[in-house]
């Protein structure tokens, strides 16, 4: 199963956001274990390396960042990307980015706090704790 990994979760795991960290640490677990393949934009790196340098040591967020990109699969954004995004009329334009930057990689589920951001594209959007809920049933 492919999950694709939307920024808000991702920044929940590397900035052990609460009481968010739990649910995402229990997907990555899966992800480890080679349960699932987990995905995530180059926006998300982008944005997670953003946020963090408030918050960390450059040192610190460079190695997140090397974490990331050893980890997960990285989904490229491309004009293509944007210009389909745009092309949606959709409210989040950043949300719809990241949907059309996940689609070649054909991903099974979108994980999101934020599922509004994603209702209608034609992926299964969940979050975290009901991914987590479902795997164990």
């Amino acid at each position: 199963m492919k999950v694709f990994l939307d920024t808000n979760v991702l920044l929940d795991y590397v900035c052990e956001r609460q009481p968010f960290h739990a649910d995402i640490k229990q997907v990555l677990i899966l992800h480890e274990h080679n349960k699932i393949q987990c995905l995530v934009s180059a926006l998300t790196i982008v944005n997670c390396a953003y946020i963090m340098r408030k918050m960390y040591k450059k040192d610190e967020v460079l190695r997140v960042i090397r974490w990331l990109c050893d980890k997960f699969v990285i989904s490229n954004i491309d004009r293509l990307s944007i210009e389909n995004a745009a092309r949606k009329d959709y409210c989040d334009f950043e949300d719809a980015v990241q949907y059309f930057s996940a689609l070649p990689n054909n991903p099974d589920v979108i994980l999101t706090r934020d599922k509004q951001g994603f209702s209608d594209l034609g992926i299964i959007v969940m979050t975290p704790a009901e991914f987590v809920a479902k795997s164990h049933k």
